[in-house]
């Protein structure tokens, strides 16, 4: 459920810019503005209980600056926040302001519900310092749906202080697949079976496209069809099952209760030693590991160069296609995105800032947790590449499936060969409407 604060598009120039501004100096005068100046926004977001104190501090500052905006805000945990949207817009509803995940971008922008931001002038809604590799992360067939809020990639967690007390070797920069499976089974070994040395990543759909992506071939072709074959499919289930049946990943009875909190993933359990896990979410296993974690890169094939990560848009922000305050909607994503006082406000609670230069103020200040997450990004800048397209509609219910299917050959309730049988049928019909 979602908790909430305090109570068509047009092309929006720079001259609209001025109109704002000038309403907020009126607001500012001594009199005031009067009722018809005033104006109320609504932006929703997902997101933990300390991203929520924090963006409301950030939230407070625009309506400082823009004494004539009031910005009701709402957010809800990301398991329940595309159902509450979802229900919005069905009502005609939708929040003028609203964070948008990239696996539901093009859902959105198909149906019509966002906007094109290519219709706000630079003056009004700034892009120009937007990290290259995502400057056009939100566009889609030339429509610019959002913009990225963010920017993240996948990691290797691990407890860094029980792995090394095992005597293990760590994970580096350029290790392989075969060095994981490897260091997990002597890691499951060292500790008498009762912490495993890395969680199933066939939970992670996201892990399965970095190892294609190393092969030169990804979860989707740019017709959104599926950019693997039968092949490449069994492959990695086998890839997984030798993991499990050797007792290097967790058993399937672990991985089953996996639900995407950070406190209950097996990692912060004290059940495995290591897991898959994006970068920005990295910092919440902090609060749940006393010694911490550190962050190794994705380990890669043997004899290959390609890292196969990507910069993920970790959020993107959108304004909805009838609102009916789009100049202000446009000033509060501009001030989100590029103000370096907001930016500082925000830190990296979303991820490592989009703007180059708010990202350099952030980082000169960071410190723990957000240090670690900006070095290790810095570090891997250079192999980064630019995030594919944004997925077809029917990739949540391919990654549900995948999960359900890495499940049951866990339990060994069915053969690889049939996983695969049902897991392409269902992306067949999933996917057949290109």
């Amino acid at each position: 459920m979602g908790v909430q604060r305090r109570s068509p598009v047009r092309r929006v120039t720079a001259a609209a810019a001025l109109a704002l501004a000038a309403a907020v100096t009126a607001a500012c005068g001594g009199a005031g503005a009067g009722p018809e100046d005033r104006v109320e926004l609504r932006y929703t977001w997902w997101g933990s209980d300390d991203r929520a104190e924090i963006t409301e501090e950030a939230v407070a500052l625009f309506e400082q600056r823009h004494p004539n905006i009031t910005v009701n805000t709402s957010y809800a945990a990301f398991s329940g926040y595309f159902e509450r949207l979802a229900t919005e817009v069905a009502g005609g509803n939708a929040p003028d302001v609203i964070q948008m995940d990239y696996a539901y971008l093009r859902e959105y922008g198909d149906r019509g519900v966002l906007a094109d931001l290519h219709e706000f002038d630079e003056d009004v809604l700034r892009t120009a310092d937007i990290t290259p590799l995502l400057a056009s992360s939100g566009e889609i067939e030339g429509s610019m749906f959002a913009l990225p809020m963010a920017q993240n990639t996948h990691a290797w967690a691990y407890n860094e202080q029980a792995w090394a007390e095992t005597g293990v070797e760590l994970p580096a920069e350029g290790w392989t697949w075969d060095e994981l499976l490897q260091r997990s089974q002597e890691l499951t070994e060292a500790s008498g079976g009762e912490t495993f040395g890395t969680t199933d990543f066939g939970w992670s759909w996201e892990t399965f496209q970095v190892r294609l992506r190393q092969q030169d071939k990804d979860l989707y072709t740019e017709d959104n069809q599926l950019g693997f074959d039968r092949d490449d499919l069994t492959a990695y289930l086998e890839l997984l099952d030798e993991f499990r049946s050797t007792e290097a990943s967790t058993p399937a009875n672990i991985t089953s209760e996996i639900d995407g909190a950070v406190e209950n993933s097996p990692l912060a359990q004290g059940t495995a030693f290591a897991d898959f896990t994006w970068d920005s979410t990295a910092v919440s296993f902090f609060s749940v590991l006393p010694d911490g974690i550190n962050l190794a890169p994705m380990p890669r094939i043997e004899g290959s160069d390609r890292v196969g990560q990507f910069a993920k848009p970790g959020m993107l922000i959108s304004i909805a296609a009838n609102s009916e305050h789009p100049e202000e909607s446009a000033a509060l994503v501009d001030f989100l995105l590029n103000d370096v006082e907001a930016g500082q406000i925000l830190g990296t609670s979303r991820g490592m800032p989009v703007n180059t230069e708010v990202r350099e103020a952030v980082g000169a200040e960071l410190q723990g947790p957000d240090q670690l997450v900006y070095e290790y990004e810095e570090a891997l800048a250079d192999q980064l590449e630019e995030p594919p397209s944004a997925p077809p509609p029917g990739n949540s219910a391919l990654k549900r499936e995948w999960q359900r299917l890495n499940s049951v050959v866990g339990f060994g309730q069915l053969s690889i060969d049939d996983a695969v049988d049902q897991f392409l049928e269902r992306a067949e019909q999933e996917l057949a409407g290109g």
